[in-house]
Protein backbone atom coordinates (compact mmCIF):
# COMPACT_ATOMS: atom_id res chain seq x y z
CA UNK A 1 0.00 0.00 0.00
CA UNK A 2 1.17 3.40 -0.77
CA UNK A 3 1.64 6.16 1.21
CA UNK A 4 -1.02 8.33 0.30
CA UNK A 5 -3.28 5.31 0.11
CA UNK A 6 -2.52 4.75 3.73
CA UNK A 7 -2.74 8.45 4.66
CA UNK A 8 -6.13 8.69 3.09
CA UNK A 9 -7.06 5.19 5.01
CA UNK A 10 -6.50 6.67 8.26
CA UNK A 11 -8.43 9.74 7.54
CA UNK A 12 -11.14 8.18 6.27
CA UNK A 13 -11.10 5.68 9.40
CA UNK A 14 -10.57 9.14 12.28
CA UNK A 15 -13.92 10.36 10.13
CA UNK A 16 -16.21 7.10 10.40
CA UNK A 17 -14.90 6.67 14.12
CA UNK A 18 -15.96 10.38 14.65
CA UNK A 19 -19.08 10.24 12.98
CA UNK A 20 -20.09 7.53 14.88
CA UNK A 21 -19.11 8.96 18.53
CA UNK A 22 -20.55 12.04 17.39
CA UNK A 23 -24.04 10.29 16.78
CA UNK A 24 -23.75 7.85 19.98
CA UNK A 25 -22.24 10.48 22.92
CA UNK A 26 -23.07 13.53 20.92
CA UNK A 27 -20.58 16.36 19.87
CA UNK A 28 -19.24 18.08 22.80
CA UNK A 29 -18.77 14.93 24.88
CA UNK A 30 -16.55 13.62 21.81
CA UNK A 31 -12.91 14.41 22.39
CA UNK A 32 -9.95 14.02 19.86
CA UNK A 33 -8.47 10.70 22.13
CA UNK A 34 -11.70 9.07 21.83
CA UNK A 35 -12.21 9.42 17.96
CA UNK A 36 -8.18 8.54 17.95
CA UNK A 37 -9.09 5.22 19.75
CA UNK A 38 -12.20 4.13 18.37
CA UNK A 39 -9.65 4.74 14.87
CA UNK A 40 -7.24 2.98 16.49
CA UNK A 41 -4.66 5.22 15.71
CA UNK A 42 -2.51 7.54 18.47
CA UNK A 43 -3.68 10.99 19.29
CA UNK A 44 -0.35 12.15 17.68
CA UNK A 45 -1.74 10.49 14.18
CA UNK A 46 -5.29 11.94 15.14
CA UNK A 47 -3.39 15.65 15.08
CA UNK A 48 -1.50 14.65 12.17
CA UNK A 49 -4.65 14.61 10.01
CA UNK A 50 -6.72 17.28 11.77
CA UNK A 51 -6.39 20.24 14.12
CA UNK A 52 -9.50 19.82 15.89
CA UNK A 53 -12.89 17.58 15.61
CA UNK A 54 -14.39 20.27 14.06
CA UNK A 55 -11.70 19.63 11.01
CA UNK A 56 -13.78 16.23 10.85
CA UNK A 57 -16.95 17.97 10.46
CA UNK A 58 -15.99 20.45 7.85
CA UNK A 59 -15.02 17.43 6.34
CA UNK A 60 -18.51 15.06 6.94
CA UNK A 61 -20.34 18.39 5.43
CA UNK A 62 -18.06 18.99 2.24
CA UNK A 63 -18.81 14.78 1.74
CA UNK A 64 -22.21 15.63 2.06
CA UNK A 65 -22.06 18.59 -0.40
CA UNK A 66 -22.44 17.91 -3.80
CA UNK A 67 -25.81 15.68 -3.01
CA UNK A 68 -27.32 19.28 -1.32
CA UNK A 69 -26.37 20.98 -4.59
CA UNK A 70 -27.60 18.72 -6.64
CA UNK A 71 -31.14 18.92 -4.67
CA UNK A 72 -31.44 22.54 -5.03
CA UNK A 73 -29.69 22.50 -8.64
CA UNK A 74 -32.97 19.94 -9.06
CA UNK A 75 -35.21 22.46 -7.42
CA UNK A 76 -34.14 24.81 -9.72
CA UNK A 77 -35.66 23.27 -12.61
CA UNK A 78 -39.27 22.51 -10.47
CA UNK A 79 -42.28 24.36 -11.95
CA UNK A 80 -42.77 26.96 -8.98
CA UNK A 81 -46.14 25.48 -8.41
CA UNK A 82 -47.14 23.91 -4.71
CA UNK A 83 -47.84 20.61 -6.12
CA UNK A 84 -44.19 20.20 -7.86
CA UNK A 85 -42.36 22.18 -4.86
CA UNK A 86 -44.16 19.72 -2.12
CA UNK A 87 -42.85 16.44 -4.09
CA UNK A 88 -39.37 18.09 -4.24
CA UNK A 89 -39.41 19.02 -0.89
CA UNK A 90 -40.40 15.35 -0.01
CA UNK A 91 -37.42 13.79 -1.54
CA UNK A 92 -35.44 16.17 -0.53
CA UNK A 93 -36.19 14.97 2.73
CA UNK A 94 -35.48 11.67 1.95
CA UNK A 95 -32.15 12.89 1.71
CA UNK A 96 -32.01 14.01 5.39
CA UNK A 97 -33.03 10.55 6.34
CA UNK A 98 -30.46 9.22 4.79
CA UNK A 99 -27.49 11.49 6.10
CA UNK A 100 -29.19 11.95 9.73
CA UNK A 101 -26.33 10.63 11.61
CA UNK A 102 -23.79 13.44 9.37
CA UNK A 103 -26.98 16.40 10.08
CA UNK A 104 -26.59 15.18 13.86
CA UNK A 105 -22.89 15.88 13.92
CA UNK A 106 -23.27 19.51 11.79
CA UNK A 107 -25.84 20.62 13.98
CA UNK A 108 -24.38 19.37 17.40
CA UNK A 109 -20.81 21.21 16.19
CA UNK A 110 -22.35 24.64 14.53
CA UNK A 111 -22.71 25.55 18.24
CA UNK A 112 -18.99 25.15 19.29
CA UNK A 113 -16.74 25.70 16.54
CA UNK A 114 -16.83 28.65 14.00
CA UNK A 115 -15.18 27.03 11.06
CA UNK A 116 -18.55 24.54 11.07
CA UNK A 117 -20.66 27.52 11.37
CA UNK A 118 -18.29 29.20 8.68
CA UNK A 119 -19.08 26.30 6.26
CA UNK A 120 -22.77 25.51 6.95
CA UNK A 121 -23.37 29.64 5.92
CA UNK A 122 -21.07 29.44 2.74
CA UNK A 123 -23.00 26.28 1.82
CA UNK A 124 -25.93 28.50 1.54
CA UNK A 125 -24.02 31.09 -0.64
CA UNK A 126 -23.23 28.10 -3.34
CA UNK A 127 -26.69 26.68 -2.94
CA UNK A 128 -27.84 30.34 -4.74
CA UNK A 129 -25.12 29.72 -6.57
CA UNK A 130 -26.11 26.74 -8.05
CA UNK A 131 -29.56 27.72 -9.21
CA UNK A 132 -28.85 30.81 -11.40
CA UNK A 133 -32.00 30.03 -13.55
CA UNK A 134 -33.92 31.06 -10.68
CA UNK A 135 -31.71 34.22 -9.45
CA UNK A 136 -32.32 35.50 -13.55
CA UNK A 137 -36.38 34.57 -12.98
CA UNK A 138 -36.42 36.63 -9.88
CA UNK A 139 -34.53 39.74 -11.32
CA UNK A 140 -36.33 39.76 -14.45
CA UNK A 141 -39.74 39.96 -12.41
CA UNK A 142 -37.84 43.57 -10.50
CA UNK A 143 -36.18 42.18 -7.70
CA UNK A 144 -32.13 43.06 -7.86
CA UNK A 145 -29.77 39.95 -7.91
CA UNK A 146 -28.47 40.64 -4.38
CA UNK A 147 -32.19 40.23 -3.13
CA UNK A 148 -32.56 37.22 -5.42
CA UNK A 149 -29.55 35.78 -3.54
CA UNK A 150 -30.48 37.28 -0.37
CA UNK A 151 -34.46 35.19 -1.50
CA UNK A 152 -32.75 31.82 -2.51
CA UNK A 153 -30.69 32.01 0.88
CA UNK A 154 -33.78 32.89 3.18
CA UNK A 155 -35.39 29.21 1.25
CA UNK A 156 -32.25 27.17 1.88
CA UNK A 157 -32.27 28.15 5.48
CA UNK A 158 -35.79 27.62 6.42
CA UNK A 159 -36.13 24.68 4.31
CA UNK A 160 -33.08 22.93 6.39
CA UNK A 161 -33.76 24.50 9.80
CA UNK A 162 -37.42 22.79 9.41
CA UNK A 163 -35.73 19.75 8.06
CA UNK A 164 -33.54 19.55 11.46
CA UNK A 165 -36.56 19.78 13.40
CA UNK A 166 -38.77 17.43 11.53
CA UNK A 167 -36.86 14.75 9.96
CA UNK A 168 -33.57 14.42 12.22
CA UNK A 169 -35.16 14.68 15.24
CA UNK A 170 -37.66 12.34 13.72
CA UNK A 171 -41.34 14.09 13.86
CA UNK A 172 -43.21 13.00 11.39
CA UNK A 173 -46.24 14.46 12.24
CA UNK A 174 -44.52 18.24 11.95
CA UNK A 175 -42.89 17.19 9.06
CA UNK A 176 -46.68 16.22 7.16
CA UNK A 177 -47.92 19.46 9.75
CA UNK A 178 -45.50 22.05 7.80
CA UNK A 179 -44.63 20.30 4.83
CA UNK A 180 -47.68 21.71 2.40
CA UNK A 181 -46.93 25.48 3.84
CA UNK A 182 -43.32 25.02 2.91
CA UNK A 183 -44.05 23.55 -0.42
CA UNK A 184 -46.72 26.77 -0.99
CA UNK A 185 -43.93 29.64 0.63
CA UNK A 186 -41.40 27.97 -1.44
CA UNK A 187 -43.41 28.08 -5.06
CA UNK A 188 -44.70 31.37 -4.50
CA UNK A 189 -41.09 32.58 -3.69
CA UNK A 190 -40.03 31.11 -6.62
CA UNK A 191 -42.14 32.46 -8.91
CA UNK A 192 -40.63 35.60 -8.26
CA UNK A 193 -43.48 38.17 -6.90
CA UNK A 194 -41.11 41.24 -6.16
CA UNK A 195 -43.70 42.19 -3.03
CA UNK A 196 -43.01 38.59 -1.39
CA UNK A 197 -41.05 38.85 1.67
CA UNK A 198 -37.16 37.81 1.21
Amino acid sequence: MSRAEQKRRTRDALVYAARGLFVAQGYTATTADAIARAAKVSRATFYLHFHSKGEIVVEIMRGVEPEVLAAYRRLALVEPTPVATEKWLREHAAMWRRYRMEFTSMEQALANETAVADEWFGLYGRIADAMPAVVDRLTARGLTAERARARLVALAMTIERAFYFAVVRDRPAFFEAIVLELADALAHALQGDPDYPA
